[in-house]
């Protein structure tokens, strides 16, 4: 499944130039953050969007608030499905 998320940013220097470590199964094919860093979408290969959002939480909890949704995969374009 895809998983989208958005993310408000307070540190944008530490959020993107953080790693994510990703289990076996998710992947992260794309990232788009805003000219000054303090927005930005992802969009995430994931077995649930659960596991997106312990990833993203771990990583930037504490300076990033993130929403998650499941991309609706029937109506999709621009990304392989």
């Amino acid at each position: 499944m895809h998983v989208f998320t958005i993310h408000t940013v307070s540190d944008p220097d530490a959020f993107w130039a953080g790693k994510l470590d990703l289990p076996e199964g998710t992947e992260l094919p794309v990232v788009v953050p805003s000219s000054d860093g303090t927005r930005g979408v992802c969009v995430f290969t994931s077995d649930s969007v659960d596991t997106v959002r312990e990833i993203v939480e771990a990583a930037t909890g504490t300076i990033s608030r993130n929403e998650y949704y499941a991309i609706n995969e029937d109506n999709l374009q621009g990304l392989p499905h």
